[in-house]
Order: C-alpha cells, then structure tokens, then sequence
C-alpha cells in the first residue's frame, strides 16, 4: 500500500485544489482491484476533509450493449445457432439484475461469438440516440469517470487511448479515456511491451474467419438475418437489395473466405517448416520461395476480395438508407454491416503492413502459430516505441509519474529512460529510488549452489536440479513454495516429476495451465502448505502475504529468449550501432525481471523465507553477480549445494 498511497494522496490534494483529474495506470489486474477495493476506499475515510471520487475504467467491448443485445435476441433464429440463442437469453437475465455490466461480473464468460454479438463497440454506439442510453452500463462507468478526481486504467486501455488519438488527431477531446493531463503509470516497466501491442498491427486467422462468420456462417448470420429482414417487405427497394445481397455479398464472404484460408495456409506452412511457433520476417522476406508458390497471387486476391466486400456491403447500406422507412427498420443491422466492414479493411491494412511493408518506419514483422487449432498471427510493430511515447505521451501532459518496484537497474534509470524516450532535455525526468521498509537480513535468505550444472551448457542436469531443490525446500519448509519458471515446456516437465516422487502425495500441488491463475492462488492460499509450479505471469502483480509462502525457488536467470522477434531486432539496432545488446538490453531486462520474482516473498514486516537462485552463472559469472548485488539485502549463501541446502534447513528449523 505504501507505493500506491505516495501517488494516490497528491494526487487527490491536487484535485481538491486545482479541480484536475489523474489517471492512474497499471499493468496487472492485482494492482487494479487493490487501488479500487482496497487503497482510495481507505483514502475516503482518511482524508475526512475533501471528498475522494474515484472510479475504475474498462474498455469498450468489457460491458454488454443493451441495444445491441435486444437486436441478437430479435434476430436469435437467422444470427445464432440454437445453443448460442439460449447463452443471449441468458446474458438478457443477467443484464437486468447486474450493476456493473461487464464481463467481470458474469459467473462464468459466454462463448466469444455471442459475447461479440452483444458488446459495446465504439463504432457502432448510437450514443444520446440509443433509447438505453440511460441504462447504459459503458456510459454510466464513463459519467462517473468524469466526475472522479482518480481513473484508473490498465496500461493496454492507456495506450488504447493513445492510438486513437495518434490517428484521429485530436488531444484535447474524449477518445478511450476522458482528457487528462496528469498521469501516473505504475508498474511502469511494462510500458513499452503494451505500446507494442497497440501501436501495432496484427491480423489473426482466428480474427478473419470469426469476421466472415459475423457476416455467415451455416445460414446464420447479419446477412441470412438482412435477406429476411428484406424478404418479410415487399416494396421495390427491399427486393432489389435482397437481389444484391444474393448476387453480390454471400458469393463475396465465400470467395473472401476462400483467399483468407490461402493465404494463412501457405504462411502456416512457412512457420511449420521453419520448425518454430514464432517465425520473424526479415527485410529478405519477399525473396521467400511461399510468393511463387501462391502467396503472391492469394494475398492479392485476399486485399481485393475484402476491398469488394466492402464496397457491396456499401452500395447495400447505401441503397437503403435512401428510404427513410428502410433505415429505421434496418438501423442496427446496417450499423452492425458498416462495423464488420471497418473491421475487414483493418484487417487487410494488417496483412499488408506484415506482409509487404513500406519501407518508411522500421518495423518488426514476425508470423506465430498458437494452441492445437494452429490460430495463426501476422505482426507487424514499430521497431522503435521511444519517439513515439515521448512526443504523443509524455510530452503532451503536464505531470507523468511512473513508478515500480523495479525500475532501476544498477541503482541508475537509464535503461528504462532509454526505452520509453525519456533522454531529451525537454523530458528529462527527476529519479529517486527510495529504500524498501523490510528488514530483509533478518527476514530473508537468499542461496545460491554454485557446483549445479548451468542451464546453457547442461540443460538436462539442471533441470534435474531444480527438481530437487524444490522437492528439498519443500520437505524443510513444510510446503509453501513457488517455484517459477522462464518457459511452460519446464514447468510441465517438472510437475510430472514432482508427481513421479510422489511430493504431490504430501504437499498440494497446483500447476499454471492446469488451472487458471486466481483460482491456482486462492487453493494456494487456503491450502496452507501448497506447491505452485508458475510461469511468467507469476514472477510479478502476485500478492500472498503470510505464512501460505515460506519459500521461492527461482529455476534460472529471466533472460528473455533472444530469437524472440522484437528482442532480435532491439539487439541487433543495438549491435548495428556499435553496442553491446547483452550488457544494454538483455542484462537490464533480466535484472528487472529478477527484482519482480524475488519480490514475491516478502511482503509484510512479518514475512520469513528462503529465495533459491538454482543457476550457478548467478555466482560464476560476472554479469550474475551483479545481478545478485541488485537484489534486496537478504542474507547471502552462495555455497555448494550441499551446504546450500544445510543452510536452507538450519533457516526452517
């Protein structure tokens, strides 16, 4: 609490005095649900002489549309399958008792098919001409936004924002966010992977086919459910544009749908061929054998195609909109067919940027390959996000905090100033590190074995390590462990190993993917004496304060995987310029990453625990030493494992 409430009281003085609001951004939901439930509700019985407004901010397609939901329960039979029908009815029950109208609130999420059906979207919301518009769940979380001294945001809301305003131009004005010129970004260290993830482009096979499928799918659909809508009227004008429907936008979706299944089957082959789930394309791209062999041809059929269907969705809408009866009976399917259409050529703008760049920004371009469906991705990033967050950003407010647990690395911020633009005169920020209230050599201790096989020269021994160190901590601290881990393919490994010994016989044992992670955390905590084998999104925003966690084993140093397509590119402008990308980029990026596992331990004066580091290059190597020195003062055992592990038991004893 003490981070949050070091920004949050200035923040809300400053509103008092000044009647300014401040957006506060974070990355993880954790952070998020502690500032809204926890931190400004105690701030309001606090700060006893000024009112404290706050109010929690979400993103358009979070919250049901009430219009749009009594539009797919009229049209249930023509847009949904019969299952799907009765999800709608059941989303109708709940939006009439829900107060919040978001997917958060919902006992368990509607198929993504439906739930697209029924959520707000910006481009096609009526506004003031929506008779809900009273009603509405989006525009009642926007109007008490308004009213709030706080907002508070994710990082990908943020940045949501950002690129709205980077296209249409205007700063002034509500887009995503109200306007604001008072920030504060905490875990602010995650800032540049979400600016990546919005500042660029991707198209997905997933995406395309559920776009065609908005559109048609087994006589389902906006358009079986516009040719009855037309069919039921008799005059001229609804049956000649039941004629075009039918001569010009079903034989459209089937021929696009055809080209988009061809272009993502070739570039699939592309990917399995390489033997890699992340493909990166590089400048040499277009030299690739995939364009004889009918890529050039598909791509090209795919652009026009969509461009086609786009321009026969037009003339449609446009043919009825002459008619002002036509209009008001086909207001929000014409709404919903100009949304697919902005939705398609979006599409098509990602596939080209991926595909056939300009050449004007450099960009970073990778292809990627997910889950047992082979959902195939194109992206398509700028390969420098620093100009673009300090002239869009930082330079447009008048005050931008970012704070963190973990910015500095060394004890100096250029790392992280680097990477987010902030090395100009005219956005040079002032810095302060302030020292942590634990005292970590009498509450922590943290080891590490510098005789185990190093995971770059011995992976199968190291590995095999790690098993027995978790099973050794275990066994000396009574259960109560994380052990984290950099990759997936590890961590399943370990947790059959685990079970082969039987550990799971004495200690719970929970498994990230084998369970979501909140619910993987609260069996944690009740447990008591639990082992949670985790991932990435375990090393940081992962809060169990207490006795639950007594213990963290670390399997290696977080290097970010050096093939990984952006991490590439960053190293290789580094090196291109005369760098050196391990000391400037990856070092940097593993201290950060490093500080946010270790944090996990302690976190309240009364926490005791063991931080086990199993990579010997930590101890053996001069960069892991100093990654070791940036790490909170907790008592050092850097040992043998044999008497690592008399020390680890002397600790729980």
């Amino acid at each position: 609490m003490g981070k949050s409430l070091g920004y949050l009281i200035p923040a809300l003085r400053w509103a008092a005095q000044n009647g300014e609001r401040t957006v506060v951004s974070t990355n993880t939901i954790n952070l998020q649900e502690q500032l809204i439930g926890k931190d400004l509700p105690f701030l309001v019985g606090a700060l006893d002489d000024q009112p404290v407004r706050f109010a929690l901010l979400k993103g358009w397609h979070n919250y049901i549309c009430l219009y749009r939901l009594d539009q797919a329960r009229g049209a249930g039979a023509t847009l949904f399958d019969a299952g799907a029908a009765s999800e709608v009815e059941g989303l109708a029950a709940w939006a009439a008792r829900t107060s919040d109208g978001s997917l958060s609130d919902l006992a368990s999420p509607p198929k993504p098919e439906v739930w697209d059906e029924v959520a707000a979207e910006p481009d096609l919301c009526l506004r003031l001409q929506c008779a809900h518009f009273d009603k509405c769940f989006l525009f009642a979380a926007r109007r008490q936004a308004a009213q709030a001294d706080v907002i508070v945001v994710n990082h990908h809301l943020l940045l949501a924002d950002l690129a709205v305003r980077r296209a249409s131009q205007k700063w002034d004005e509500s887009a995503v966010l109200p306007p604001y010129t008072r920030l504060v970004l905490d875990e602010g260290h995650h800032l540049e992977d979400a600016a990546a993830s919005h500042l660029g482009a991707t198209a997905t096979r997933r995406g395309l086919l559920r776009l065609f499928g908005r559109l048609e799918r087994r006589g389902k659909g906006l358009l079986p459910t516009l040719s009855a809508r037309l069919a039921a009227r008799k005059d001229l004008l609804s049956v000649a544009s039941l004629d075009l429907v039918h001569a010009r936008l079903y034989p459209s979706v089937m021929a696009a749908r055809d080209k988009g299944g061809t272009v993502f089957d070739l570039l699939d082959g592309v990917v399995e061929e390489s033997r890699v789930p992340v493909y990166r394309l590089l400048d040499n791209f277009g030299e690739h054998p995939v364009w004889g062999a009918g890529l050039s041809a598909a791509l090209e059929d795919l652009l026009r195609e969509l461009e086609l269907l786009g321009d026969n969705l037009r003339l449609v809408r446009e043919r009825l909109e002459t008619d002002d009866k036509a209009v008001e009976a086909h207001a929000a399917l014409l709404g919903e067919l100009r949304g697919v259409t902005r939705r398609l050529e979006n599409v098509g703008d990602a596939l080209r940027a991926g595909l056939t760049p300009s050449g004007k920004v450099p960009t970073v371009r990778w292809l990627e390959v997910r889950g047992r469906e082979r959902n195939l991705s194109v992206t398509s990033v700028p390969l420098d996000l620093a100009p673009i967050l300090r002239e869009d950003l930082f330079k447009r407010l008048e005050t931008t905090i970012v704070t963190s647990a973990t910015l500095s690395t060394d004890g100096k911020f250029d790392f992280v100033r680097t990477r987010l633009g902030l090395t100009e005169s005219d956005v040079e920020p002032e810095t302060a590190s302030f020292p942590s209230p634990f005292d970590y050599a009498t509450q922590a201790m943290l080891a590490v074995p510098t005789d185990v096989p190093a995971p770059n020269v011995d992976p199968r021994g190291h590995f095999v390590a790690v098993v027995d160190a978790i099973a050794s901590v275990a066994n000396a601290a009574g259960g109560g462990v994380f052990a984290l881990f950099t990759s997936h393919r590890d961590l399943r490994e370990a947790a059959i190993a685990l079970r082969e010994r039987g550990l799971d016989q004495r200690f719970p044992l929970m498994v990230h993917g084998e369970d979501g992670r909140d619910a993987l955390l609260r069996r944690f905590k009740d447990a008591g004496h639990a082992i949670l084998l985790g991932t990435s999104s375990f090393w940081e925003g992962v809060d169990v304060p207490g006795d639950p966690l007594r213990a963290l084993v670390l399997s290696k140093l977080p290097f970010k995987v050096p093939t990984e397509p952006l991490t590439a590119a960053h190293c290789e402008a580094i090196e291109a310029r005369g760098g050196d990308a391990f000391r400037e980029y990856m070092i940097p990026h593993a201290a950060l990453r490093l500080k946010q596992g270790f944090g996990r331990l302690i976190r309240t004066a009364d926490d005791r625990g063991i931080v086990l580091l199993m990579d010997s290059r930590a101890a053996n190597k001069g960069y892991g030493r100093d990654l070791i020195d940036g790490l909170p003062p907790a008592r050092r055992v850097v040992a043998p494992w044999r008497d690592v592990e008399r020390e680890i038991r002397k600790f729980y004893r």
